[in-house]
C-alpha cells in the first residue's frame, strides 16, 4: 500500500511550508484545545519514505503553534501508527 494512502487511513494529510519542509499533519483536540499533530522524518526536513523510517511526532497548539507536548522520536513510523486507531 502506498504510504500516503496509509496515512490518509489515520486522518493525516501532507502539508508543507514555503521553505520546502514537508510533514504529515492531522488536526485534533488536545486537552480541550484545538491542536495538530505533525510527523516528519528523523532529520525533520521531509516526509518519511517508509513505515520503517524513524520519525519525529509533535503536538502543537493550532492558534499559536506552540508545542503542547515535548516532541517524541519513534524508531519507525509504524511504531507510532501502532499507538493510534485508523480514522
Amino acid at each position: 500500500m502506498e504510504l500516503d494512502k496509509k496515512m490518509e487511513e489515520y486522518g493525516f494529510t501532507i502539508s508543507s511550508s514555503c521553505s520546502g519542509f514537508e510533514w504529515y499533519m492531522k488536526r485534533i483536540e488536545h486537552k480541550g484545545a484545538e491542536a495538530f499533530i505533525t510527523i516528519t522524518s528523523d532529520d525533520e526536513l521531509h516526509l518519511p519514505e517508509s513505515l520503517d523510517e524513524p520519525v519525529w511526532v509533535n503536538v502543537s497548539d493550532l492558534n499559536s503553534g506552540n508545542d503542547l507536548e515535548a516532541p517524541q522520536r519513534f524508531e519507525s513510523l509504524k511504531s507510532y501508527l501502532d499507538t493510534l486507531s485508523p480514522s
